[in-house]
């Protein structure tokens, strides 16, 4: 019997004397196609999670956005993803997981438009909301509509293309960001990041309308309410003051909204228990030790690999004085490996080895941080070939990591169930990665205040001594030895080894114009010791994560069996 005739999806009204009618099912190049056009679907929203991070520079140039705006293009489209992933999850096991996929994509497409042709910021932080609760009615169908399309003896090669969707998706936007925003396309420039979606939705449409398989789940008949407003707000509550936290200092407010988002899921753990019909979160996924065991693996990776993206970029940018087009191409050779060491270890590693080889991942991961940190604090000016071994290491950890993540965590779970798993674990990879940049962000700042009065210290003495022994009067030595310490500390609490500040000016006025150079030469040596510094200090933070992680790891099952 086929698993197309023992999981019909028939609706209450429905008899036996009238049962629902089944697509007819597919195969061959038809289902292939049709798979890669869902998967590049859900790649639009994974890469437009983070696209946008290195064009808000000239976004903010051309439209005059504020620091708060770029903020919120930033983290409006993270706020509205992860507050509406599980429910999206679940409108699919209702109303069909294909139909939730195509509004989607649909909402998504249009939202991309808003976003390309916006005349002002607030016209873009909104396109940005829509965009990222439309990509959550998108994501976790995805899932499902491949284990309609395949049977559980042909799934392993899909899940392998998943795999690697999700793993490139999760490191390629920063970089097709710089590539879209540097090429200029027509001079649309940061536009064209946006605009793209549109040809690429409307191929992915077409295909799935005319090959994609309807499915819904057997027992889901409506939608709980309650359980949708608790998630919504236990997410709204956690990732709100996430993104605001950092930015203000972290009042008093936030870490009450922390705590209250806590109760909110005890109060949705509470609620789903005692929901027996049509629960959002059915509580028998639970019951499944590799869900469970894979979901608090992937809170714990995603909360040490999404923050070293943004370490890298500061230390790359603001250390070394990279430009974006070149800390994003540096990225390829992360992401190179990650793709390739993916469609590995979902192929051969992880049939031979089960959970050995995510294991393995994570030590690889382990040994990127400790090797680019040796890197990093060996030379003082940095190329590409010296990062290129940790890099790429790490990107093979990566993928070696995430391809049994993925199939642990989602294989055991029931058809009728998918969406709301799909959900729950996408949910929880966006909390991992919003908690890891959080903290990874303070970690991060904290050790650069701590790190910098002393480096400003040998800065300031550095110029007073190159000062006089140019003969220059003691008044003046002082005086620009204090302007040239006040200029690093005040670009460094503006993250902006750059900027413009009266202090900086002030040391050629007081020392002569030819001492100019040669100021600017000292301040990007104390700027890059500083960044160098607070760099090696951050990634231990990486190497942290990473090792509870590997202890997260042995809950679950040695193997994982391909369920039917």
């Amino acid at each position: 019997m086929t698993p197309s005739r023992t999981r019909p999806s028939p609706s209450p009204a429905e008899t036996p004397a009238d049962p629902p009618a089944q697509p007819a099912p597919i195969a061959g190049r038809a289902r292939t196609i049709a798979l890669v056009a869902v998967l590049v679907g859900l790649l639009l929203d994974l890469l437009d999670i983070v696209i946008v991070n290195v064009a808000l520079p000239t976004i903010q140039e051309e439209i005059g956005a504020s620091s708060s705006d770029m903020q919120w293009m930033v983290g409006g489209y993270t706020l509205a993803f992860a507050t509406m992933l599980v429910t999206g999850g679940r409108l699919g096991d209702i109303y069909g997981r294909k139909k939730i996929f195509i509004i989607g994509m649909v909402g998504f497409a249009a939202a991309s438009l808003v976003a390309g042709i916006a005349a002002n910021p607030e016209q873009l932080i909104v396109a940005r909301f829509v965009q990222g609760g439309m990509g959550a009615l998108m994501v976790p169908q995805v899932l499902s509509i491949l284990q309609v399309m395949y049977p559980p003896q042909e799934r392993g090669r899909a899940f392998s293309a998943l795999s690697v969707v999700f793993a490139v998706g999760t490191v390629a936007g920063p970089i097709v960001g710089a590539l879209l925003t540097a090429v200029d396309i027509a001079g649309l420039t940061w536009r064209t990041i946006f605009l793209v979606n549109l040809p690429i939705a409307a191929v992915c449409l077409f295909i799935t309308v005319k090959l994609v398989p309807e499915s819904k789940g057997e027992s889901a008949q409506r939608l709980d309410v309650k359980g949708a407003i608790l998630v919504g707000l236990g997410m709204l509550l956690l990732v709100f003051p996430l993104i605001q936290g950092p930015e203000q200092g972290w009042p008093a407010w936030t870490l009450i909204s922390l705590v209250a988002s806590l109760l909110a899921f005890a109060a949705l753990v509470a609620v789903q228990r005692r929901q027996t019909e049509s629960p959002l979160i059915p509580i028998s996924l639970f019951s499944h030790r590799s869900f469970r065991g894979g979901l608090a693996v992937s809170l714990l990776f995603m909360s040490g690999v999404m923050p070293f993206f943004l370490v890298n970029t500061l230390y790359l940018q603001f250390g070394q004085g990279f430009s974006v087009i070149k800390a994003g191409l540096i990225g390829v050779l992360w992401g190179f490996a990650v793709p390739l060491f993916t469609a590995i270890s979902a192929r051969h590693i992880t049939p031979k080895l089960g959970r050995l080889g995510l294991q393995l991942g994570l030590v690889m991961l382990i040994a990127a941080m400790v090797i680019l940190i040796t890197v990093i604090h060996q030379f003082e000016t940095i190329t590409p070939w010296a990062l290129a071994p940790g890099l790429i290491l790490g990107g093979a950890g990566m993928g070696m990591t995430f391809a049994p993540l993925l199939t642990y965590t989602l294989n055991d779970v029931p058809l009728d169930s998918a969406g709301a798993a799909s959900g729950v674990f996408n949910t929880v990879q966006q909390m991992g990665a919003a908690i890891g940049i959080a903290l990874s962000s303070m970690v991060f700042f904290i050790a650069l205040a701590v790190q910098s009065p002393a480096v400003g210290d040998d800065l300031r003495n550095t110029v007073k001594e190159e000062l006089s022994a140019r003969g220059v009067p003691v008044a003046a030595v002082d005086a620009a030895a204090d302007s040239a310490r006040a200029c690093f500390d005040e670009r460094i609490k503006a993250a902006n080894p750059e900027a413009d500040v009266a202090a900086c000016r002030a040391v050629a006025s007081q020392s002569g114009a030819d001492v100019a150079d040669r100021h600017d030469e000292l301040q990007f040596i104390a700027n890059r010791t500083a960044y160098q510094q607070t760099t090696v200090r951050a990634l231990v933070y990486q190497i942290v994560v990473f090792t509870l992680a590997i202890a997260a790891s042995f809950l679950l099952p040695r193997r994982v069996e391909h369920q039917g």
